[in-house]
Parts: structure tokens; C-alpha cells; sequence
């Protein structure tokens, strides 16, 4: 699954999430800091406590606002597994553009933004609209679901961590996410205090 200097990250978000988004642009920003090659892989993560954390920071309680935000995550999930067929890197670009759009300049999540938006991160535009209807996309969502119960993440953003220090081996980060804890584990430089946040997992096999 690893080759030498490499490091895998696996965020998992819910694709809406304001702090999602953030932590977003935090790993990107930490993979151009570091000299291996940092694989990335946006995981979206759609249960009751994600929702549950999404709600509770927007000072959301309805029920039918609750319903709505699901719905809304849920195609935007679908959407990102769509443009992500036609590469991880672009699927990262389309969830990010969707993102900004919906909750820095306060869209709808509609199907004709997600159209407008897989124009504007150059996706093929037939191909992405055929896969967002397919049971592919819906297929790859609930892997993803799978992968996260295999590696126990219940919030969102949450990210494991693979470095060429340990191959056999990654840290589960599931609470505050910064680029010192990154840095750190990469560098195999964790402080005994950090070490309290971290959960060690082993290598789970994924495609």
C-alpha cells in the first residue's frame, strides 16, 4: 500500500462542514510544507453525530433543517464521488469550489450547482453528470462509510496519518488537527502530551 517517502493522509469530512473546510485547506497546505510525496484522500462522512456536531455549531434545531442539511450533505457527497472519478486531485478541487460556494457565499445545493461547479473545476461535464445518477457513485460513498467504521472515526474532520516512519502503522487524529501534530508525526517528533490526542491503528488495506 506505501512506498518509501510517502506519507498518506485520510481526512474524513463531512462535505458541508465549516470546520471540515478549514481543515481542508490545512492539510493541502501542509502537504506543499513537506519534501515526501503526501497522498491525499478526502473521505466525506455522513452519520447522526457529524450531522449531530454540524447542527449544534450552526445553531440548527429544527427537524426539518436537520433533514435538509442531510439531504444537502448527502448529494453533496455523492457529487464529490462523482467529480472524483475522473481523479482524486479534481474531486478534492470540485468538493473545496463546492464548499466555498455554499458556505462562505451562501448557495443552495442544487443539481444545477453541482453542474456549474464541475464546470468550473474543468470536469468532464456528460461523464460527471451520468456518474452523479449512477449506483457507482452511491457504491463508493458507502465504501467510504465502510472505511470509516474500519478505522472507528465518528466525527468529522478526523484524519489518520501514514508516514515511511511506520509502514505497518498510522495515528488517528480526532480532535484538533493542527500542522505541529502533522509535522510531528511525520518527523516522528510527538511531544508525550500530544501523544494523549493520537490513536494508533493499524494498516488497513484500501484501493
Amino acid at each position: 500500500m506505501f512506498l518509501n517517502n510517502i506519507i498518506e493522509v485520510f481526512l474524513f469530512v463531512n462535505p458541508l462542514g465549516p470546520n471540515c473546510f478549514e481543515t481542508e485547506k490545512l492539510i493541502e497546505t501542509f502537504s506543499t510544507e513537506r519534501n515526501e510525496k503526501v497522498k491525499i484522500r478526502f473521505v466525506p462522512l455522513l452519520n447522526f453525530k457529524s450531522i449531530g456536531d454540524m447542527m449544534k455549531d450552526q445553531n440548527i434545531s429544527s427537524l426539518t433543517n436537520r433533514n435538509k442539511l442531510y439531504t444537502d450533505s448527502y448529494h453533496a457527497s455523492l457529487a464529490f464521488q462523482a467529480a472524483s472519478m475522473q481523479g482524486k486531485k479534481k474531486g478534492r478541487n470540485f468538493i473545496m469550489t463546492l464548499q466555498h460556494l455554499v458556505i462562505e457565499e451562501g448557495k443552495e445545493v442544487t443539481k444545477e450547482l453541482l453542474l456549474h461547479i464541475a464546470s468550473l473545476t474543468k470536469l468532464d461535464l456528460e461523464m460527471f453528470e451520468e456518474d452523479l445518477e449512477s449506483e457507482l457513485s452511491k457504491k463508493a460513498f458507502n465504501k467510504d462509510q465502510n472505511l470509516a467504521m474500519e478505522m472507528d472515526i465518528t466525527t468529522a474532520p478526523s484524519c489518520v496519518v501514514y508516514s515511511n516512519n511506520d509502514l505497518r502503522q498510522g495515528y488517528r487524529i480526532d480532535q484538533s488537527i493542527t500542522k505541529q501534530i502533522l509535522h510531528g508525526l511525520c518527523n516522528d517528533q510527538v511531544s508525550s502530551s500530544t501523544h494523549s490526542h493520537l490513536t494508533r491503528i493499524s494498516s488497513i488495506q484500501t484501493v
